[in-house]
Order: structure tokens, then C-alpha cells, then sequence
């Protein structure tokens, strides 16, 4: 039986993005263990903003008030065995993309309260739903892993129902290395990494400790430099931009 693997891709920039790298590693891994992918990049799709209305929990149950490409992807999501989460971080959490796209699951869960385990949730709406296996691929610009925290801790509470579990993150600091081909020899050994843990997922549900250690390392040690690096290309990248000011300046 095929695992039905679902990525959805919150970058604006789509397949140009450094979320695409780690993510297509992560893919290759997952069909070699003979899951069946498909991915989605939200970029190309109309979703609009959720009103806040609570229709489809009162007025039309299950159905949201926009007719967009939303109606389209909770099917999909509905009947997906994994679901890959993957996103640059945007000032700590997700882009408007991808927060649209997890505001407007809500149709999917019911409007009733109860408690699960120590904490209060809504519960899914069909009995034929999925439970879920969510993994969360996201890259960002700054050196070290430590900035991810409130990414995890939104992920963290969105699986915390019944319908969704979170089954590993890959979480890569320093993604601007990741689109630069001269550096691909220095970091392969991430990327091969996010393979193994697609097929770990799919082969037994869990990424190994192993492989879970290898992820959780930064992706340079040497973090000064390539901060230092960032700096001076900005740096001149204004320089180049900027008009020459000394006409404007009093002498």
C-alpha cells in the first residue's frame, strides 16, 4: 500500500526558494521508500484571507463563504497520510501564504470543544479523516537554529489534535547557502540527510536519532564568516544601488 504524501510549499518564490532544496531532498527520499507525492506551491494557487465568519462551522457546514482553491486542497489534505509542511521563516513564523492556507483548514474541524490529553481542541469533522503525520521544513537567513522557536511551538499546537501528530522538522539555518551552487560541496551532507529522513518517514513513521542528530546541526560552524560574508554583499549591493548623495551635501 502507497503512503499519499502531500507538500505544500509556502514561499512566495516557489520552486526558486531555498525551502525547495531541502524540501525536494526530503521528496526523493520519500519516493524511494515508495510513497506516492504530490506537491502544491501556494504561490500559484487563490486562496483568500479568512473572514473570521465561522460559516462553515454555522451557516454552511464544511463549506467556507469563498470559492477559491481552498476547497480544492482540503480534499486533498483530508485524505493525505503525511503532510509536508515547507517554509521560510518570516519574522519568526510563517509567510501570509502558508498562514492563509492554515487558517482556512478550519472548515474541516468541527465548532465543538473537548479535551485531549491536557489540552482543549476542536475535533475533525469527517470520520473517514486521516490522522495526519505533519513534517515541518523551513530554512531561514540568520546563522543559528535558534530562531525557529515560535515557528515550532505554532506547529506544535496545530498538531495537537487528533487529526494531525507532528512526526519530525527540519529546520536549517543559514538557507541562503542552499541556492549557491559553489556551495553545494560544503552542505550536501544536509541535503543527503533530508533524504534519509524522507525515507524514514515513510519506511517506519519516525526519523532515526541519527538522522535526527545530523539535522539538528547548523549548517556552518564557522558562523562569523558567513555573516561577515552576508554583511559585505549587501554592503556593496547598496553601494551599487544608492545614488551618488555628495552633490546634495554642503561642502
Amino acid at each position: 500500500m502507497h503512503m499519499n504524501l502531500l507538500a505544500i510549499i509556502g514561499s512566495p518564490k516557489g520552486k526558486n526558494s531555498n525551502s525547495e532544496h531541502l524540501l525536494q531532498a526530503f521528496l526523493r527520499g520519500a519516493e524511494e521508500a515508495g510513497a506516492q507525492t504530490e506537491t502544491v506551491y501556494l504561490k500559484d494557487k487563490k486562496i483568500n484571507h479568512c473572514n473570521g465568519c465561522f460559516s462553515c462551522w454555522a451557516q454552511t457546514p464544511g463549506k467556507c463563504v469563498h470559492e477559491d482553491d481552498m476547497s480544492e486542497l482540503i480534499q486533498k489534505l483530508r485524505y493525505a497520510d503525511i503532510l509536508v509542511m515547507a517554509t521560510p521563516l518570516y519574522v519568526y513564523t510563517v509567510p501570509g501564504l502558508m498562514k492563509d492556507f492554515m487558517d482556512r483548514t478550519l472548515p474541516i474541524s468541527l465548532p465543538y470543544v473537548y479535551k485531549y490529553g491536557d489540552r482543549y481542541v476542536h475535533p475533525g469533522r469527517y470520520e473517514d479523516q486521516h490522522r495526519t503525520k505533519v513534517i515541518l521544513i523551513s530554512n531561514c537567513g540568520l546563522p543559528t537554529r535558534q530562531y525557529f522557536s515560535g515557528l515550532q511551538e505554532t506547529f506544535r499546537l496545530w498538531c495537537s489534535g487528533p487529526d494531525r501528530v507532528m512526526a519530525g522538522s527540519i529546520l536549517c539555518s543559514a538557507g541562503p547557502l542552499l541556492g549557491i551552487e559553489q556551495a553545494r560541496p560544503y552542505i550536501q551532507w544536509y541535503l543527503d540527510a533530508c533524504e534519509k529522513a524522507g525515507k524514514e518517514i515513510v519506511s517506519s513513521g519516525n526519523m532515526t536519532d541519527e538522522t535526527q542528530a545530523i539535522l539538528q546541526r547548523e549548517l556552518l560552524d564557522d558562523t562569523e564568516a558567513y555573516v561577515n560574508n552576508g554583511n559585505a554583499f549587501y554592503e556593496q549591493l547598496l553601494h551599487e544601488k544608492m545614488p551618488d548623495m555628495s552633490k546634495w551635501t554642503d561642502k
